[in-house]
């Protein structure tokens, strides 16, 4: 046989079938996380029922994540954690929808606002359920470790990989409608990714205790996190002054 007419991998390559199937959560959950590409078609469709199926799903997984992070510093925190995470992700999610809107079309995406909407809750549900798969080794080290700086990192940096993958997704979205530039909504997930960041302050405390539900003061999540960093869960005992020994008494 000729070396050439041998088929290289471009060629013996089989095509991505034509997703067809029901949306149910079971095809959602498994399409999500082997070939998320492959709903963008579908989700163009009227009465597809997806959005609130994929709604459901990130705030199951974001639940459930935040509940790992609670169990950092237990009692209210087993509550609080889970509602501040979920409520806060899910308003950076409506506050940031008409922004997408925006920049999708100035990346020449003809893509409907239904279409948009099903597909952003889609790229939260991929978020979630990979937040879900650190849910173990997180669990691990809050139930370890007491340094509140670590956690902040731990969990900052699973929402980063998390939302890394999510917005690659949205990005396939905009190429399949019909985007061609990259800029804009590069620039919508920098501003994404503030805003979710500066929800973890604004709802503070999520990992440490305090007092107070929600925070009194306003702070940048920089500044929020950077004194955060190196703090301990355990409070601070204060050092009582040793008392000076009592000088003997001479019997008269």
């Amino acid at each position: 046989m000729n070396p050439e007419n041998i088929p290289g991998p471009a060629q013996t390559s089989i095509p991505e079938a034509p997703f067809s199937g029901p949306l149910d959560f079971k095809t959602l959950f498994e399409t999500l996380l082997r070939n998320p590409q492959v709903l963008i078609v579908r989700l163009a469709e009227p009465n597809h029922g997806a959005t609130g199926r994929f709604a459901i799903m990130a705030a199951t997984s974001i639940l459930l994540f935040g509940l790992v992070l609670g169990c950092f510093a237990k009692n209210e925190q087993l509550w609080a954690a889970p509602a501040k995470i979920t409520a806060g992700l899910i308003f950076s999610g409506l506050i940031c929808f008409p922004s997408l809107y925006i920049f999708s079309s100035l990346a020449g995406a003809r893509v409907s606002l239904s279409q948009l909407a099903a597909c952003l809750a889609g790229a939260l549900a991929l978020a979630g359920l990979l937040l879900l798969g650190f849910a173990p080794a997180v669990w691990i080290f809050a139930e370890s470790t007491d340094s509140v700086g670590f956690m902040g990192i731990l969990a900052i940096g699973s929402w980063a990989i998390a939302v890394t993958f999510a917005l690659k997704f949205l990005k396939a979205v905009i190429f399949a409608t019909g985007g061609t530039q990259k800029t804009p909504l590069t620039i919508w997930s920098v501003i994404f990714l503030l805003v979710t960041l500066q929800m973890t302050t604004s709802l503070r405390p999520i990992l440490g205790r305090s007092d107070l539900l929600l925070p009194q003061d306003k702070k940048f999540f920089l500044q929020h996190w950077g004194e955060t960093f190196g703090t301990s869960l355990k409070p601070t005992l204060a050092r009582k002054p040793r008392p000076s020994p009592e000088a003997p008494q001479l019997d008269r």
